[in-house]
């Protein structure tokens, strides 16, 4: 899978947020917010193929987490990025 490349992360202030853009706009009609831990997942992922295999190696790399808590974690993200169409 892929991130979809018509949304692209934005950190104003102490918040991340996809935004849908075109071009030089940026379309605020759906804004996505994120935490920390998804915002460095969507960042080390930006513009490759990736497995959710791979972002739970990401989060046991940067974070103490336990392999079984991360899976469920991308799980979770993973649901929600596809439901708003933020991968592909």
């Amino acid at each position: 899978m892929r991130l979809n490349p018509e949304h692209m992360l934005r950190h104003i202030g102490s918040h991340y947020m996809i935004v849908d853009s075109c071009a030089d706009n940026a379309n605020l009609t759906n804004v996505f917010t994120l935490n920390d831990t998804a915002a460095y997942l969507w960042e080390s992922v930006r513009g490759i193929e990736f497995t959710a295999e791979d972002l739970v190696k990401l989060l046991c790399d940067q974070y103490e987490v336990d392999v079984k808590q991360a899976r469920e974690d991308v799980a979770s993200l993973l649901s929600s990025w596809q439901e708003y169409h933020l991968i592909v």
